[in-house]
């Protein structure tokens, strides 16, 4: 019988091995992934399982460059179709990006609320669709400009050698809208298959990200209209649309709060879908641990 007494095994990887009857007394296994591995009757007592500092700055990482680049991409949209017209053909985006927003806010928060359901998954799923496809959008309009005037500042001379990567740049700018349509179809593909992995925390944390950052922009959004119409002296529709402004502040805050609920509740250690009939975990800190569809182990679900 192996025996980890003290021995450090943060961040290694166990999946779908066979360590029935190993003996892990008193081991570090924070971080470990023993997915589908068969531990019948091994022993797990006084472990210390969860997130290690590893994916405690992974995961810091990963809330700071969502919240940064989709944030980005969001503000942009928003200024640049405030005061548009939804009616005008030219810009039939306009109408959209706010339905999808507004949606996807209203999603975010149902899925919060109903986190552990099927329809918590689904909606999960809606809202990571319907705020991939408007970042996908975001991207393909607006960073192609952005990337070109970053690489070659106006009124900058660009050497001979450099002349190929410049008129590729302008020609990626010049056709932005078609680019912005392919990337919002393949960021909805990419996000429906990636939903087939909601039990991962870098999924669940994503995703509420994604809905508090619709959420607040979908706030923004309507407080203008409420805005607009008190600026016309039109107070009921001032009113109307101060509600729905207020509705969605409380989505934001709902969604936040979802945020909060992941990061407490990320995992580190996963046991998803192992073996574990008679497997000892007497005296274990198993806090951030993933039992799910995990066998023998229901008392510990």
């Amino acid at each position: 019988m192996t025996h980890y007494i003290n021995h450090d095994l943060r961040n290694r990887s166990f999946r779908r091995k066979n360590l029935a009857f190993m003996n892990f007394r008193g081991a570090d296994i924070r971080g470990c992934d023993f997915t589908g591995a068969i531990l019948s009757g091994a022993d797990f007592s006084d472990t210390k399982a969860g997130l290690s500092l590893r994916q405690r700055f992974y995961l810091g990482g990963f809330v700071i460059f969502v919240s940064l680049f989709v944030g980005d991409v969001m503000v942009r949209l928003l200024f640049n179709t405030i005061g548009q017209s939804p009616l005008d053909s030219r810009t039939i985006y306009v109408p959209i990006f706010y339905a999808a927003t507004s949606l996807a806010g209203v999603s975010s928060a149902i899925a919060a609320v109903n986190r552990k359901s099927e329809l918590g998954d689904f909606l999960t799923s809606v809202t990571a669709v319907l705020v991939s496809a408007i970042v996908g959008f975001g991207v393909g309009f607006f960073y192609p400009g952005l990337i070109q005037t970053l690489i070659f500042p106006p009124n900058v001379f660009i050497p001979s050698t450099s002349e190929w990567l410049h008129q590729l740049l302008l020609s990626l700018d010049e056709h932005h809208i078609q680019i912005a349509v392919g990337l919002t179809v393949l960021t909805s593909v990419m996000m429906l298959f990636l939903s087939r992995f909601q039990y991962r925390t870098s999924f669940k944390v994503g995703v509420s990200l994604l809905g508090a950052i619709a959420s607040h922009v979908a706030t923004f959004f309507w407080s203008t209209i409420a805005n607009a119409y008190f600026g016309n002296s039109n107070f009921s529709l001032g009113i109307v649309f101060s509600i729905i402004t207020l509705m969605y502040l409380g989505l934001t805050f709902v969604s936040l709060n979802w945020i909060v609920y992941e990061l407490q509740h990320a995992i580190g250690t996963s046991f998803r879908g192992a073996e574990l009939t008679h497997a000892r975990f007497a005296y274990a800190d198993l806090r951030n641990t993933d039992f799910s569809k995990s066998i023998g182990a229901s008392a510990l679900k």
